[in-house]
């Protein structure tokens, strides 16, 4: 059969329009591609980017992931099975790129890989091939799936799974082929793992076609077997992700509800309040059909231009009017089904905007079938690209735009400065991960409604007990809650006064680390708003003991085995750079106690005087005496090691030492590593690299 002229100009326009549409779509998405901020709901993004870097960290690729933003135990909030993180991690691994750029290949890459899938189905929908494209091309062009598409956010893997799901559903349903049978689990078990919310949007159409398949066996007269055999088709190729979707949601449920504060993230929880799912005031309220149609605008576009091209669609004389409305139905059913979730997060719309776009593109193939001359056509199916591209170049472009590796001055002086392996407790910024995320630690965030909650901080606050707990945050409306303040006071040994401020938030370090951060402060501070509120420390523990926990030993003391359990630091702790390592300053007077293993027969002890405390013009150090003392249960005590250090007089003892003390433990003996004045203070710069007993 001979085309016609109409046919044979959609056979290269319409792949020429597509193709045009892909490229643009790649070069809008991967602009500024190397910077580290993540732009678009970066309360979100930094939450699945901080599972990511724990993961890697910690080499687990266990279902029992950290999502460390609530305190002990950090195996806490488990929303979906990570394997976008997963991936992310393992591209890192294999390419050397860093998470953020790992992540949004993947992103990417999984959208593109959507495609196909969505071309098979629009070809069992009866489009021809050019058509199919014209679809396609209005995916490509709307905003969400240009700006999200690039996120560190699992949602293009998840429409990637649920597209290639429908595809084999629907292939399955045709065929009764074990093969697609096979691969209509593997996606759709993705699917549910990945994110259930948005499976559970993408079976319906595919229970659409289940029933359409039962209806056509029963109005073909077949017998109850073939009909029994097509329900039992269309059950199985669910019943194993939904299987797995319910073990899933109770082994995390249960994680959830034993955590201080996760029972707010189980599926109860998130149905009747995060959610909104069985709340129909929720889903009539004009109030939030408003802030609905505020998200189109953000994800698609004006809601009148969507509003016109559907109405149209629907008004105007065309065989696709049904398509048209079921495909906008689905649109709708899915805010409706979770209003809150897209209501006040546009990113959910990557989920349902595919369905607008198809019944948009069905709207088009009604002016192509019209009489309209060439020209006014040509303008007809420009607009919706064109307000697509307008909206996405006046809301999105701009934040993607944006030159930043992310984060802010707080966040870099509190990753430079504070311990990698310490922990912050935040009040004032809900959950947010932005701050952990940027800084690198982990974290107590306490949720918003919790902050003067005694029995829920209580608690939350015992749970850190062995961590080393270097500072609290408080930010936003928290900034001047006096009553959270002493209690984190009187809990983590704080001042009333921040050690510094930054505009998001008051940073408190613990008595035992802000000597150390205000002393690093005034010699360099290259933050960003970062402004210094201690010259000198307030009411400091220069001189008193301090305990120990084994999170402290862990992240402070990493070059002392075993860690220490007290101190002491005349002057503060404080670490120090000399000669290319990080030292742990020991000026007199100094004690470091720390148990004795059983076995041990000797100690290894670097340490030694800064060169500046000998080498400077006028005044110098007079020495300091390095001792270990070693204290018994019954409160005896010998001195098991002394040694001065005189570097003025003595060259020997000038640069690094390096000592090996045989040593024999006593029973439940503790050992005290200490520094002394030979004679005066002045000058005192002493350090400690390294103790090993073994």
């Amino acid at each position: 059969m001979t085309e016609s002229p109409v046919m044979r100009r959609e056979n290269w326009l319409l792949p020429a329009l597509f193709l045009a549409v892909l490229a643009a779509h790649f070069g809008f998405a991967t602009a500024n591609w190397n910077s580290g901020f993540l732009p678009g709901h970066e309360f979100r993004q930094t939450q699945t980017a901080i599972v990511s870097y724990y993961i890697d960290q910690q080499d687990n690729f266990s279902l029992r992931y950290e999502t460390p933003l609530f305190g002990k135990p950090w195996v806490a909030l488990p929303l979906e099975v990570p394997f976008y993180e997963w991936s992310v991690v393992m591209l890192s691994r294999a390419t050397g790129l860093p998470h953020f750029k790992s992540a949004r290949g993947i992103s990417l890459a999984c959208f593109y890989l959507a495609l196909p899938a969505l071309y098979l189905l629009l070809g069992r929908m009866g489009l021809p091939c050019p058509r199919r494209l014209l679809a396609l091309a209005l995916v490509l062009a709307c905003p969400v799936y240009i700006f999200y598409s690039r996120a560190f956010l699992m949602d293009s893997m998840e429409m990637m799974c649920c597209a290639w799901f429908l595809a084999c559903y629907v292939r399955m349903m045709d065929r009764r082929h074990w093969g697609w049978l096979a691969a209509t689990t593997v996606a759709g078990t993705g699917a549910a793992l990945i994110k259930n919310t948005t499976y559970a949007v993408w079976l319906v159409p595919a229970a659409a076609y289940a029933a359409w398949a039962l209806w056509r066996d029963w109005r073909a007269g077949r017998s109850w077997g073939a009909v029994l055999r097509t329900a039992a088709w269309g059950l199985g190729g669910v019943i194993v992700s939904l299987i797995l979707l319910s073990w899933w949601i109770a082994f995390s449920d249960a994680i959830k509800a034993a955590h201080s504060g996760g029972d707010v993230f189980t599926s109860k929880g998130l149905a009747t309040g995060n959610y909104g799912l069985f709340d129909l005031g929720v889903r009539l309220s004009p109030a939030t059909w408003r802030i609905l149609l505020e998200r189109w605008a953000d994800a698609i576009m004006a809601p009148w231009m969507i509003g016109l091209v559907v109405l149209a669609g629907l008004v105007l004389p065309t065989s696709n009017r049904w398509w048209i409305a079921a495909l906008a139905g689905l649109f709708l059913f899915a805010q409706a089904f979770i209003p809150f979730a897209y209501a006040y997060q546009d990113y959910y719309f990557y989920a349902c905007s595919v369905f607008l776009m198809l019944a948009f593109a069905y709207v088009l193939y009604g002016v192509l079938d019209s009489r309209l001359p060439g020209w006014a056509c040509a303008l007809v199916i420009a607009a919706p690209f064109a307000g697509l591209y307008h909206n996405y170049w006046q809301g999105y472009r701009p934040q993607q735009l944006v030159v930043s590796n992310g984060g802010t001055g707080l966040t870099d002086a509190l990753r430079d400065i504070a311990p990698k392996d310490a922990v912050f407790v935040i009040a004032g910024a809900d959950w947010a991960a932005i701050v952990p995320y940027y800084s690198q630690h982990k974290a107590l965030m306490i949720r918003n409604g919790l902050e003067n909650d005694a029995a829920y901080l209580d608690r939350a606050f015992a749970d850190l007990d062995d961590e080393d707990v270097a500072g609290v945050i408080l930010m936003g409306n928290q900034r001047n809650n006096r009553d959270l303040l002493e209690r984190v006071m009187a809990k983590f040994h704080v001042d009333s006064i921040p050690t510094f401020s930054h505009p998001s938030g008051d940073v408190y370090f613990t008595r035992f680390y802000r000597s150390y951060v205000i002393s690093y402060l005034k010699s360099s501070n290259p933050y960003d708003q970062v402004t210094l509120r201690q010259d000198e420390p307030i009411d400091g523990l220069d001189g008193e003991t301090y305990a120990i926990t084994p999170g402290m030993a862990r992240s402070s003391f990493k070059a002392i085995s075993p860690g220490p359990f007290r101190a002491r630091f005349g002057y503060g702790f404080k670490r120090v750079l000399s000669e290319g390592d990080m030292v742990i300053s020991a000026h007199p007077d100094t004690d470091l106690w720390l148990h004795a293993p059983a076995q041990a027969s000797t100690i290894q002890w670097d340490y030694g005087m800064h060169a500046s405390a000998y080498e400077r013009e006028g005044a110098k150090t007079e020495g300091v005496v390095f001792i270990i003392t070693g204290e018994s249960a019954d409160g005896r005590k010998r001195e098991i090691y002394r040694r001065l250090i005189d570097p003025v007089h003595n060259p020997e003892d000038r640069g690094r030492q390096h000592e090996i003390i045989p040593y024999q433990p006593r029973p439940g003996e503790t050992l005290v590593f200490s520094t002394r004045p030979n004679r005066g203070y002045a000058y005192g710069w002493a350090y400690w690299l390294r103790i090993v007993v073994k």
